[in-house]
């Protein structure tokens, strides 16, 4: 007779190349799972060596280290079953791997089959495929193991003569909007398919650009999620099997996720990047107070320090704002106006390089430059890491001063659109009702302050209908024609716009990298070329 099977998916935060870090994690949950009496540990793909690990995968000296790495945590399994993800080379091809390892022994290995190589993943160019399923046995249950695209593509390989009691699938799957509905839909579909419970033990933490949430889960033979880690934290989701309790799992609201997506990946990037403190040019505007915003978050007001650096453009309303928002925040706010500077680079050019020269966005770009220097200065200076705070919506069209306010170690607010700035906004003063973001930030007309009574809407289309566009263009690939019949707007306002993003691809790729949050980030989701002569119709 099958006995309870006391199983925990185990969702960490691992360090991508930190192989020695990782294997301690590994081995001190290992230890308190002994204490705990559990029977069987399940850790996310690629465990061992952090996900991606992109082209240390081309290392052999990498390749060396996990091996010794994963004799370490073998020596630890005394008493307890563990499977543990990482690359494996065999027969002079890379796989990715997850071993069962159990009483100081390797009891065997699965290979991922599937090898996503859309998006953001790249597998195919490290990877070779595995072509065999693989269970084992662990107090009378039959267990069978999947590495993550494994459950979203090819579920009829389980449905054979071997069927597992509970499938395990070992995953490292990026957050996005609506990915949690997208990843319950689809293994609920396995199970229908197949009757298999599955436990699915996804990672957490912040890696470049992406953001893993976690939400591991176990669900049952019907396909009802039994229980649900944390999301966008470290959790240890622990279940007896076979299910014996249902209960309803809520699923957050997008907004809710976004903005703990951006805490954690910039927590992460900072922190796993050797720096404790940030920086932050601070205007008075809604995304500089965002992006302190979600930092304090982060890091903790101690850890961000604020830069105003108003010129005789910004109004009075702007420095107080500025004031206002990092006392609300708890942020220590220098101010270090850039008006001599930015008359003495002026006089500069216009007495040995300009002849009669008239006020364009040549003058509006020197002083976003002169702030950049400042901030790039204390950030050498004091090793704050400078964070850009630049949205999608401006990144798209241009909207941004390459060396100026693009420049930065990261910018959270890369795929965060300017109408999603202000919901975050919203949403960050309803839940943080003693330190808010100054309502008249977020009311205000939207503005650069680079010359006199400037807007954002002398250059640019409300961004109520220019985030519609530009979210059909980048994220669903519309044509012009189809972005025009559906938003009832002319084909030549939406091709002005495709051009502008078109245009532009040359300063996106000299930016910082950013949080990603929606399916076509810029990035490695959007690979377009640089010099590109097509025209979209």
């Amino acid at each position: 007779m099958n006995s309870i099977l006391k199983i925990a998916l185990v969702q960490s935060n691992f360090r991508v190349g930190d192989l020695n870090y990782n294997a301690s994690k590994i081995i001190e949950v290992i230890e308190k799972a002994k204490i705990k009496k559990l029977d069987l540990l399940c850790f996310p793909e690629m465990a061992v060596s952090g996900y991606p690990p992109e082209d240390l995968l081309l290392s052999n000296a990498f390749h060396k280290q996990i091996k010794k790495v994963l004799n370490d945590i073998l020596k630890h399994t005394a008493g307890i079953t563990c499977i543990v993800g990482h690359p494996l080379i065999k027969e002079g091809k890379i796989l990715n791997s997850a071993s069962v390892i159990g009483n100081k022994k390797r009891i065997g290995t699965y290979n991922k089959n599937e090898l996503p190589n859309y998006g953001v993943f790249d597998e195919k160019r490290y990877f070779s495929s595995g072509n065999e399923i693989f269970n084992f046995k662990i107090k009378g249950h039959k267990i069978g193991l999947s590495i993550c695209e494994d459950i979203w593509i090819n579920e009829s390989k389980y449905l054979d003569k071997d069927i597992p009691d509970l499938l395990l699938n070992l995953s490292a799957s990026p957050f996005t909007i609506n990915k949690q509905k997208q990843r319950i839909s689809t293994i609920k579909r396995f199970i229908l398919k197949s009757k298999i419970p599955v436990g699915y033990c996804n990672l957490v933490g912040g890696q470049d650009e992406l953001v893993f949430d976690g939400k591991s889960m176990f669900l049952d033979s019907n396909g009802k999620v039994v229980s649900c880690a944390k999301s966008f934290h470290e959790d240890l989701l622990v279940s007896n099997f076979p299910f014996t309790r249902n209960k309803r799992i809520k699923i957050n609201p997008n907004i809710n996720e976004v903005f703990d997506a951006l805490v954690l990946g910039l927590k992460d990037y900072v922190l796993k990047n050797g720096f404790s403190k940030v920086v932050i040019g601070i205007s008075g505007g809604v995304d500089s107070a965002l992006v302190a915003a979600i930092s304090v978050k982060a890091l903790g007001c101690s850890n961000v320090l604020g830069i105003a650096m108003p010129s005789k453009y910004n109004t009075e309303i702007s420095n107080t704002l500025a004031e206002k928002l990092c006392i609300n925040l708890g942020i220590k706010l220098k101010t270090l106006p850039i008006q001599e500077l930015f008359d003495l680079n002026l006089n500069l050019l216009h007495e040995n390089i300009f002849s009669n020269p008239t006020w364009d966005i040549t003058e509006e770009n020197l002083q976003s430059r002169i702030r950049s220097n400042i901030l790039m200065a204390i950030s050498n200076k004091m090793n704050y890491m400078l964070l850009s705070t630049g949205n999608k919506s401006e990144m798209s069209m241009g909207y941004s001063t390459i060396y100026g306010d693009l420049a930065g170690g990261f910018a959270p607010l890369k795929d965060i659109t300017k109408t999603m700035v202000y919901k975050l906004c919203t949403y960050y003063n309803r839940t943080n009702s003693k330190n808010k973001i100054p309502k008249q930030i977020i009311t205000r007309e939207p503005t650069a302050e680079l010359r006199h009574d400037q807007k954002d809407s002398d250059t640019l289309p409300s961004y109520e209908i220019l985030d519609e566009v530009l979210s059909l263009y980048i994220e669903k690939f519309w044509t012009v024609n189809e972005i025009s019949n559906s938003l009832s707007v002319s084909k030549s306002f939406v091709r002005k716009i495709v051009n502008s993003v078109q245009r532009n691809e040359f300063k996106r790729r000299q930016g910082p990298p950013g949080v990603k949050v929606t399916d076509i980030s810029f990035g490695k989701d959007r690979r377009f070329p640089i010099t590109n002569g097509f025209e979209n119709f």
